[in-house]
């Protein structure tokens, strides 16, 4: 995509501290690029530049807390056996999310920010990436369904028996075991 922001080309240690400096309500972002360009011991970063940064890093933690809340709202109201369910919305966000990427590409490539080259890299990381969620929630639908009827067989087995030490005929057994639990 883009070059990287002047935050993202800090060094690991000088990023650190920015984002720690951040965390604290008594730095001003001015204050925060003059204390990294001190460490520096040269201009590297702007005020400007620490503002988009605390503003991309703020935009990701909101949206990353709505997730959260989300997930545990969900699993509070169905329970943690729909985790699936879960997965399911899960890959259905990021579905949406690789649209709104995809929809917003023309006025990036406008704006010069992105070059074809680059559009056909983005193009086939997002294209993989839904391939691999696909592959992902196929993978779990297939494991669910082996654990239900793994499930069902460990029950079968139970019902014939408790019926077999109650006097059931085999005949009703079977009965019970086609009806109740498909087997």
């Amino acid at each position: 995509m883009g070059q990287k922001s002047a935050v993202d080309k800090l060094p690991k240690r000088l990023r650190n501290k920015l984002i720690k400096m951040l965390q604290d309500p008594a730095c001003t972002q001015i204050q925060i690029a003059d204390a990294i360009n001190k460490a520096a011991g040269e201009p590297l970063i702007s005020k400007s530049s620490v503002n988009r940064y605390a503003l991309r890093m703020k935009t990701f933690a909101e949206k990353n807390r709505q997730a959260k809340e989300v997930a545990e709202l969900y699993l509070e109201k169905y329970g943690g056996e729909d985790r699936n369910k879960l997965g399911k919305i899960v890959n259905e966000q990021v579905r949406l999310v690789a649209f709104d990427l995809i929809s917003g590409l023309d006025e990036q490539i406008e704006a010069g920010k992105i070059k074809p080259l680059g559009l056909t890299e983005i193009i086939f990381k997002v294209s993989r990436g839904l391939r691999d969620l696909e592959l992902a929630e196929k993978l779990n639908a297939e494991r669910t369904k082996e654990i239900r009827k793994s499930a069902l067989e460990e029950a079968a087995k139970i019902a014939e028996k408790i019926a077999r030490q109650d006097g059931v005929t085999k005949k009703t057994t079977d009965k019970i075991k086609k009806e109740i639990l498909g087997v």
